[in-house]
């Protein structure tokens, strides 16, 4: 990417697609995707990226990451024997799934994007794009994943 241009939405995009398999999708796709979107306030120059490819998710994840990750799936197949593996809770909190929703102010430049999945990578590289004041929210599930790292279970059962 040109540094000059690094901020240009469109080179933002083509990088997405180019480096990290991401595919552009529709708003009514993400709506498909998650009928929970409504947290995610979408505006007229927002372009959305999904990217799925599993094995390649993987490859960007780092160790810890990744263990955070077999923690969640033994946490849903032990306690949520109801949750489908093709929702998108699933997916996102299991490496499966990212989407990104890329936001521009003036139609031209990034102004800020929203991620939904996991990659400390993917959202440290996008962060650099937009500055020093980026906001990260609070993901509820990391306080799950916390909590399970130090879980010991005890009685009778259990020495």
């Amino acid at each position: 990417m040109n540094i000059g241009n690094k901020c240009k939405i469109k080179d933002i995009s083509r990088c997405l697609v180019n480096e990290f398999k991401a595919h552009q999708i529709t708003k009514e796709d993400l709506l498909n995707l998650n009928e929970n979107i409504s947290t995610i306030e979408l505006n007229d120059n927002s372009i959305i990226y999904k990217i799925s490819d599993s094995d390649f998710i993987q490859s960007l994840l780092s160790e810890n990451e990744k263990s955070e990750i077999q923690i969640t799936i033994e946490h849903f197949n032990k306690n949520d024997e109801d949750i489908k593996c093709s929702s998108y809770e699933y997916q996102i909190s299991t490496g499966k799934l990212i989407i990104i929703v890329l936001e521009s102010e003036d139609g031209d430049n990034l102004s800020s994007f929203v991620m939904d999945g996991i990659g400390e990578f993917l959202f440290n590289y996008l962060s650099k794009f937009i500055g020093d004041d980026i906001e990260k929210n609070h993901n509820p599930l990391d306080e799950v994943i916390e909590e399970l790292n130090h879980f010991t279970p005890y009685g009778k059962y259990f020495k």
